[in-house]
């Protein structure tokens, strides 16, 4: 029986009915960059900053930005904007890689950016590029990695599986979630780490594909560092961390219905994705709230001026960026590194 990763799966990456290939940009959620560019902006400079240190520890070695789930490519455009205008000796030596699973989504990217005059390239699965050297990025995509969801039923951790719901002893289209075996061995320590504080109904959502990520990343990169920004915590073992649906920016009860018509999402474990780093490699460099992380780099020198409503509109969308109530707290940035001391 399907597990509710494999519906979760095929809810928002169907080719042709998932949410993802039919969302439209802030209908039911919106992202930094469809906020404003002063995200890209603070993100270029780091950018800029993380090159030039890889630069000076591998002088010969060819540099990458490589921005994975790229998307319809407007961070990408909006960073290699701000790198154009702003840190003009990087956008000459970078080549910019998107990866992006749909490859019709991935050819439209490249193509729709050629007239920034960079040097633009994609993949559509990471494992295929080569390792390189120079800062690998991505902004709230593991948050949109399936996920396993565990819950307690009978005073039992069992893994939710998905199955077509029958009505009058016939299919009616809709499907129904009921506790069954867990799926994979490595669920069980999730599964008995959770089972002391899971109530009797609850769910809990183990992302097993974050781990896995993590290390093929710290494979694909030589030297540099690896920024993630998303949507979680670092959650300490047996913390309920139960999976959610959002349609029109509101949260949505049944996470079964409206399959592809609504997102579905769980917090990233940054705990987690931290030691999945450190065995793969990597150190952590930072980790903050995206909040600090922007006001510290000077977000508010990029908040538009004038007294126009427009201008008071700019202002409202880059203050959702760093505000507590916004983006700022429930937003994270893990910044690690991979040595570059090598040449």
């Amino acid at each position: 029986m399907p597990t509710f990763r494999d519906f979760m799966e095929t809810a928002l990456y169907d080719p042709e009915r998932g949410f993802y290939a039919t969302r439209k940009p802030q209908a039911d959620f919106y992202t930094a960059p469809e906020l404003h560019p002063a995200f890209a902006n603070i993100l270029a400079a780091e950018i800029a900053q993380r090159l030039a240190k890889v630069r000076e520890q591998r002088p010969r070695s060819p540099l990458f930005v490589v921005e994975m789930g790229s998307g319809t490519g407007r961070l990408a455009r909006q960073v290699l904007t701000a790198l154009r205008d702003e840190h003009p000796r990087w956008f000459r030596r970078i080549r910019y890689v998107l990866i992006e699973r749909s490859e019709k989504v991935l050819l439209d990217s490249i193509f729709d950016l050629q007239d920034l005059g960079a040097g633009v390239m994609g993949y559509s699965d990471l494992s295929d590029m080569p390792p390189v050297c120079g800062v690998f990025l991505s902004n709230e995509l593991v948050d949109a990695f399936p996920v396993h969801v565990l819950t307690k039923a009978h005073g039992e951790v069992r893994e939710l599986h998905v199955r077509p719901r029958r009505k009058h002893g016939r299919k009616d289209g809709a499907v129904k979630a009921e506790p069954g075996p867990l799926s994979k061995k490595s669920l069980l320590k999730h599964a008995q780490a959770v089972a002391q504080d899971l109530p009797e109904g609850g769910t809990h959502a183990v992302c097993l594909e974050a781990a896995s990520w993590m290390s093929l990343v710290s494979r694909r990169l030589k030297a540099g560092s690896v920024i993630t920004v998303d949507y979680g915590k670092r959650f300490n073992p047996g913390d309920p961390n139960p999976p959610r649906g959002f349609r029109s920016h509101s949260h949505v009860a049944d996470l079964l219905a409206a399959s592809g018509r609504q997102d579905l999402t769980a917090s990233v474990d940054f705990r987690a994705l931290e030691a999945a780093g450190a065995a793969a490699g990597l150190t952590t460099a930072l980790f903050s709230p995206l909040s600090s992380f922007l006001l510290e780099r000077g977000i508010l020198g990029l908040m538009p001026k004038g007294d126009s409503a427009e201008a008071w509109a700019e202002r409202a969308k880059v203050k959702t960026l760093f505000h507590p109530e916004g983006m700022g707290e429930a937003f994270k940035v893990l910044i690690q590194e991979k040595g570059a001391s090598h040449s």
